[in-house]
């Protein structure tokens, strides 16, 4: 079966098609109720597919300015170091190395080194939803987002309803609303809610206390939380920085990793951790069909970036603040142009242009005719975002200045 059905040959290597990962959902949970539908493009991903290794000035890269192999390693303990020389390049434990599990323990208040499973971020949340959901069922999702994180409810047969947030109709600028996601859980037996918090793309996130709301909504209706938790300990203040949902919720899973707060993208590495042990175990039933294990030289370089995550986290703050400036004073500079929607937490912000065309040809334009990349709202289909023309801007690179010159420059031509 696998070598006819599941897979297709490419330069000697084994590769997943979207429509054998649709297979391979129908046979891992062959029940009544399992509805398949074709899954949609990830049209950011497909974006950046063209664009981002093609465009000189990336101004919306959603991480933080990666680390350098070198800089990982000058500053290890002596335990990452020994880990490091001593590797041999062989499997893994499939749930992860137990030095990297017991690390990312001391991330949360509540969490077991053995409630964790480390995976690729993006395989985390396909498996999640596989596990939890089955066509029918209903499920809430922050929107406009990460696509995965509704699109494979939606490709399962799953009915998706968009926790929107709402933009002021005073300063244009963009809010989340307990209540509006209260009216949503009121409509329809909901078995998941889907949130992320800092959320991509907006930079907004909620105060403790309208965190303590959804909890208790949660909680009400009994369903479950999956929460994207990437940009987790990026808040700008302290008062911003909320427990971590698993932390909160027994019925919470989390999704967290080292690409955004921690700079370690090329990595890819991330966990899914919850204290519900049927999820996680049929989790990990799950991964059996996909990675399998974790690789296992990022697992040790992971290891290391957490360990060291008071510095790596304190520079990207220190980026971030920088380059809010930064855009304050552009969008100041540049008033018939852009306007600014300041972010609560996490490494993107979502400011407004102001242009009759099309956001879309418009970023088109921009990295056609001056090398420099912008996000547009239109990747997320959301209408509402893309009639206000927002795109997403990175805070947490280095070095943007060269790209906001020309980004003027070209303004200055219109």
């Amino acid at each position: 079966i696998a070598s006819s059905f599941f897979f297709r040959r490419r330069r000697r290597r084994w590769s997943l098609s979207l429509s054998s990962l649709l297979s391979l959902s129908s046979l891992l949970l062959p029940d009544a109720k399992r509805m398949v539908k074709e899954i949609e493009p990830f049209e950011l991903e497909r974006f950046f597919a063209i664009w981002e290794f093609k465009a000189k000035h990336l101004l919306c890269c959603s991480d933080c300015e990666p680390l350098a192999v070198k800089d990982l390693l000058e500053h290890a303990d002596g335990e990452c170091k020994k880990l490091w020389d001593d590797m041999v390049l062989g499997y893994t434990m499939s749930n992860g190395r137990e030095e990297l599990r017991k690390e990312i323990e001391t991330l949360y208040k509540t969490v077991k080194a053995d409630e964790v499973n480390i995976v690729v971020p993006e395989e985390g949340i396909y498996l999640s939803m596989i596990a939890l959901l089955n066509g029918g069922d209903h499920v809430v999702c922050t929107y406009p987002g990460y696509q995965s994180l509704y699109e494979v409810a939606r490709s399962l047969g799953c009915q998706v309803h968009f926790w929107m947030p709402r933009i002021s109709p005073e300063t244009g600028e963009i809010d989340f609303h307990p209540e509006d996601l209260k009216a949503l859980l009121d409509s329809a037996p909901i078995k998941l809610v889907v949130v992320n918090f800092p959320h991509n793309p907006t930079g907004k996130t909620l105060t403790r206390e309208q965190h303590s709301s959804v909890l208790e909504m949660c909680e009400g209706k009994g369903c479950h939380l999956f929460s994207d938790e990437m940009y987790r300990l990026l808040e700008y203040e302290e008062d911003r920085t909320l427990r971590s949902n698993v932390d909160c919720y027994d019925k919470a899973i989390v999704l967290s990793g080292v690409s955004k707060s921690l700079s370690c993208p090329g990595l890819r590495i991330g966990w899914i951790t919850s204290h519900d042990s049927a999820f996680m175990k049929r989790l990990a039933e799950l991964k059996d069909y996909t990675t399998i294990c974790p690789s296992g030289p990022s697992e040790v370089l992971a290891l290391m970036a957490i360990r060291q995550r008071e510095r790596i986290v304190g520079g990207n703050l220190k980026i971030i603040r920088e380059n809010i400036a930064l855009l304050e004073g552009f969008c100041a500079k540049h008033p018939k142009h852009m306007k600014w929607d300041p972010p609560q937490a996490g490494s993107i912000a979502f400011p407004k242009l102001l242009t009759s065309e099309p956001i879309g040809s418009y970023c088109e334009r921009l990295v056609t005719e001056q090398d420099v990349l912008l996000l547009p709202s239109s990747v997320y289909g959301a209408d509402n975002f893309t009639n206000d023309k927002r795109v997403r801007f990175g805070l947490g690179r280095a070095n943007i200045a060269e790209g906001l010159d020309r980004l003027g420059k070209f303004f200055s031509s219109q």
